[in-house]
């Protein structure tokens, strides 16, 4: 009987074993690209409309995912969440990332998987701005003012990306602090933070301080614990091909002209 039982458990044990390497094996693999982002909208780039996630980054995902003969699962969660997704191998890719060497650590980033610019900006309130002089030295300001971002955002400059801050959970949150006066400086990508809140009312109380802070450079990277640089090769070399089309052209019209 004893021997019986060695020889179930062990049989149990085994299949257990081969189920949970059938799971491990990446989903690219198996023509599904598991794809991960931040659950807000970053117009024109990443956003939801009528319940359907769509954006010029979207389009070009998907564009270089079905010539590799891969479709895009896509999953909205937040950020910090979604780093640690694809950190953990639980995720093959993430889109809207700029590229830090805290990140290079565990995602795979390749030039050709570039997707997007943005300028970063510091914001604050109207009414704080005309004593908020950014001479472009961004530790003497930072030593002076206090910093609201959105927690897990990177900006790809170590002295913010380092700076003591006040961690907002999304984007609402940040403009909600900092029009409260918890901080004195939020930094966000002004322009998608601008197509974002423009339409809303808490926008007229805000401004954006001159100069920019750097050009932040969005890619979508491969996770490293999935082993997938080969797959992120293979990858910019489609995106790439899908830049050089005619059809990116014609979506980046399209969405420069959408409301």
């Amino acid at each position: 009987m004893k021997v019986l039982s060695r020889v179930l458990f062990a049989v149990f044990l085994s299949a257990m074993l081969g189920a949970g390497a059938a799971w491990a094996q990446p989903q690219a693999q198996q023509g599904i690209l598991d794809v991960v982002r931040g659950n807000e909208d970053y117009p024109p780039f990443e956003m939801m409309v009528e319940g359907k996630l769509v954006g010029l980054h979207v389009d070009m995902v998907e564009a270089a995912a079905k010539s590799l003969g891969l479709r895009v699962r896509w999953t909205s969660l937040p950020w910090k969440r979604a780093l640690l997704m694809v950190e953990t191998g639980q995720a093959d890719a993430i889109t809207y990332i700029s590229r830090t060497p805290e990140r290079e650590a565990w995602a795979v980033f390749l030039e050709g998987n570039f997707l997007s610019s943005a300028d970063v900006r510091f914001i604050a309130r109207k009414e704080d701005a005309p004593r908020l002089a950014f001479n472009g030295d961004l530790q003497e300001f930072l030593a002076q003012h206090s910093l609201v971002t959105v927690r897990g955002f990177q900006f790809g400059k170590a002295d913010i990306d380092r700076a003591p801050r006040i961690e907002a959970s999304n984007m609402d949150d940040l403009l909600r602090r900092l029009l409260a006066g918890h901080a004195t400086v939020g930094a966000v990508a002004w322009d998608n933070f601008k197509a974002a809140y423009q339409d809303r009312p808490e926008f007229a109380r805000i401004v954006a301080l001159q100069p920019a802070i750097t050009s932040s450079r969005n890619y979508i990277a491969f996770s490293a614990a999935r082993g997938h640089a080969p797959l992120a090769q293979r990858f910019a070399q489609a995106l790439s091909r899908v830049k050089q089309g005619a059809e990116v052209a014609q979506l980046q019209r399209r969405y420069a002209q959408a409301p």
